[in-house]
């Protein structure tokens, strides 16, 4: 099977796709694993390349480290979206395609303001979306057969955060996510008989999950060092490895053309799948409200990774993604001019994806950029570009040149505040 994807994969002639949140856009690079795995970074980290595990803010959420959720005291809510354009290329053809769907919607509120903050997020955790087709002769006629492999869907995640300040220095947090959705692929072979009359054997497979995931967080602050004018910031996230409880739902039939399926069966079986533990470590320095650099590192033992069949059946290598990434504010408080108040932000990206395709394993590389707009006292409308390149034509057959737009509402407001009375 890893042989006959990776040829289809240089060979694809037709790339369709549908997300579990909306139209995505097709990559066949999905077909692998549980498909494209989404990151957690919200817009303003996206601008900086995803950057944001050691790097808190006072008026954004973090997604990616719950220790740092006590720098948010106030009540933010915080929607985002996405849009994406690819280029697929292998030796011979090119192929675009665009799409764009709902990205996150996440919310937090101090519990206790500066000590304890909780935050609530729904949004998709991994996206399936390909179609290959391909013919051949049966042998020995001159009988054409078509092939055709697709798959759809995606797993969503809805997640509770938690984050307390220990000290002015130490922060922890936990996260828990409850992962569910399917993902449905289809196997299918075209067969025209003598009466020239077309008929299918099709292989159907939904294949679900429904069950929990946990990861946790540490945060370091230090103030005042380089001539007292720098902070200092470090972060460290883990994902726990975890046996998802899963389904798996089978149909088999012949199907002829613009007719019902025929000797159809249908199976189901309950099972797991083994989710790889994952370390992120993030070190940042900051200049007040005025700007931060940083730079993160995480990587997860996709070579863990246990499907239906308790097998890792499509190789799945331990991946790596380094980010490097900053952000730049003229003038936070400037009352003449509204451009000093935006935050200006940079940032790149490199990964090494758990995808073998070829004997190779699969290399990301991505520029980003994003600025945030004020709007009103503490909120904003943030948007992030991204440009990278997944994969290469000589050493995976097949690559794919990608543009993405990330646009965000956030409102930050004081909400759960006791009314007093004089």
């Amino acid at each position: 099977m890893h042989k006959i994807k990776s040829v289809l994969l240089g060979v694809a002639l037709t790339v369709t796709s549908v997300s579990v949140w909306g139209q995505a856009a097709k990559s066949p690079f999905t077909s692998r694993g549980l498909g494209d795995i989404y990151d957690m970074s919200l817009v303003h980290n996206q601008g900086m390349g995803g950057l944001g595990i050691s790097n808190g803010s006072y008026w954004h959420l973090n997604n990616v480290n719950p220790a740092l959720l006590p720098y948010n005291s106030l009540t933010i809510f915080t929607a985002g979206f996405i849009g994406e354009r690819r280029t697929l290329e292998n030796s011979t053809t090119s192929e675009t395609n665009s799409g764009g769907n709902l990205n996150f919607l996440a919310m937090a509120f101090p519990v206790k303001p500066g000590i304890w903050t909780t935050s609530l997020g729904l949004m998709p955790y991994s996206n399936v979306d390909y179609k290959f087709s391909y013919t051949d002769l049966v042998p020995g006629t001159d009988t054409e057969v078509q092939f055709t492999e697709e798959g759809s869907g995606g797993f969503n995640q809805f997640y509770w955060s938690n984050g307390v300040a220990i000290n002015k220095r130490f922060f922890v947090g936990v996260k828990a996510t409850y992962l569910f959705s399917s993902i449905e692929t289809k196997y299918s072979d075209i067969l025209v008989d003598e009466n020239l009359a077309a008929y299918s054997a099709v292989n159907k497979e939904l294949f679900s999950v429904s069950d929990f995931l946990f990861s946790a967080g540490l945060a370091f602050n230090q103030d005042s060092i380089f001539n007292n004018k720098i902070k200092l910031k470090a972060g460290l996230t883990y994902e726990f490895s975890s046996d998802v409880k899963s389904k798996r739902a089978q149909s088999f039939g012949l199907e002829q053309v613009d007719r019902p399926v025929l000797n159809a069966k249908n199976d189901t079986i309950r099972g797991s799948i083994t989710m790889p533990q994952a370390i992120g470590a993030g070190i940042s320095f900051s200049n007040g409200f005025k700007w931060m650099a940083g730079i993160d590192v995480k990587m997860q033992q996709w070579s863990d990774y246990k499907d239906f069949g308790g097998d890792n059946s499509d190789n799945l290598k331990n991946s790596m993604k380094i980010t490097l990434g900053g952000e730049f504010t003229p003038d936070y408080g400037s009352v003449n001019s509204y451009l000093k108040r935006v935050t200006y932000r940079l940032g790149f990206g490199y990964e090494e994806t758990p995808y073998t395709i070829n004997g190779n394993q699969v290399k990301d590389f991505g520029i980003n950029f994003g600025w945030s707009l004020p709007v009103g006292r503490f909120s904003s409308l943030d948007m992030a570009f991204k440009y990278g390149q997944r994969g290469d034509v000589q050493d995976n057959l097949v690559s794919e040149d990608y543009f993405k737009v990330y646009l965000g509402f956030n409102f930050n407001d004081q909400w759960f505040i006791k009314r007093k009375y004089d």
